[in-house]
């Protein structure tokens, strides 16, 4: 029991495990098995909510919340794609691309609002390069070997049904890891690269990113059960927007409480800040 519950505890963030890890290890294991439950909705509900992990400077919470904002936005662009690819729940034309053109720009908008700003200078620009060659290059290999084999002579429609599975599969997991190892990013340089976003514009950040999945979601979720059919994977897509939309709404709840008048720009000086990697 106690090495499930040690497992348990080491899942929280480390920030929340570093100050409490301890103390609420030592708590589960007085209780046994009857505080797994707790402890597993304890680690989902920490989470969601970055904004409430501990921190010594306000900035740790901003970049904090703007890594779950480029989280979100990734998530719902992939899931938004993935929509307007199939046959259904979005078949006429002009509402997929109404829908995907407007969560899309929505999205972008709330990525360039709530991600952080790189410093000025030659070595940010080198470390961020770095770590996005680190994190981006698999991806980026896998999606390009894709593109090539198809504009370099496969025909789908005469290719075998293993290798066209095995293509498409390829050029999704491409973007599923894109989405994955970009907020990775951001989460691996330190403050001497990136200036986090303050309070104000996180908050217009994530509204805008809460507008793009509820809108994109409350369509996709209505096109599926209510069209000419019902469409599984559709009403899927659009329950997951909906949740990222109250994953939005609950992060700004959490702003909304811990922010102070003058909590806009950090510490006195952001250097000092180290990487959450």
């Amino acid at each position: 029991m106690s090495v499930v519950t040690r497992s348990l505890v080491r899942l929280y963030p480390d920030a929340f495990r570093e100050r409490w890890g301890s103390m609420v290890e030592d708590e589960a294991r007085g209780a046994g098995w009857k505080s797994w439950p707790n402890l597993v909705a304890g680690i989902v509900d920490m989470w969601l909510h970055p904004a409430l992990w501990p921190a010594d400077f306000p900035a740790q919470r901003h970049r904090r919340v703007a890594t779950m904002g480029i989280t979100v936005a990734l998530a719902a662009w992939f899931l938004s794609h993935l929509a307007a690819e199939q046959a259904g729940p979005l078949p006429a034309d002009a509402v997929r691309n109404t829908v995907t053109h407007g969560c899309t720009t929505l999205l972008l908008l709330g990525i360039a609002l709530v991600a952080p700003r790189p410093r000025p200078t030659p070595a940010a620009a080198i470390t961020l390069a770095g770590w996005a060659v680190r994190r981006l290059a698999g991806p980026t290999l896998l999606g390009t070997a894709v593109v090539v084999s198809v504009h370099g002579g496969l025909d789908a429609d005469a290719s075998p049904p293993t290798l066209r599975t095995a293509v498409l599969a390829a050029w999704w997991i491409s973007l599923g890891l894109g989405a994955i190892q970009i907020p990775r990013i951001f989460t691996g340089v330190g403050a001497d690269a990136v200036v986090p976003p303050g309070t104000r514009r996180l908050r217009i950040g994530v509204w805008t990113l809460a507008a793009a999945s509820a809108a994109g979601g409350a369509t996709i979720l209505g096109l599926s059960v209510a069209g000419a059919g019902f469409h599984p994977l559709g009403a899927g897509i659009g329950v997951g927007l909906l949740l990222l939309t109250a994953v939005c709404a609950g992060t700004l709840g959490d702003l909304r409480d811990l922010t102070d008048p003058g909590d806009l720009s950090g510490p006195g000086n952001p250097g000092d800040l180290p990487s959450e990697s």
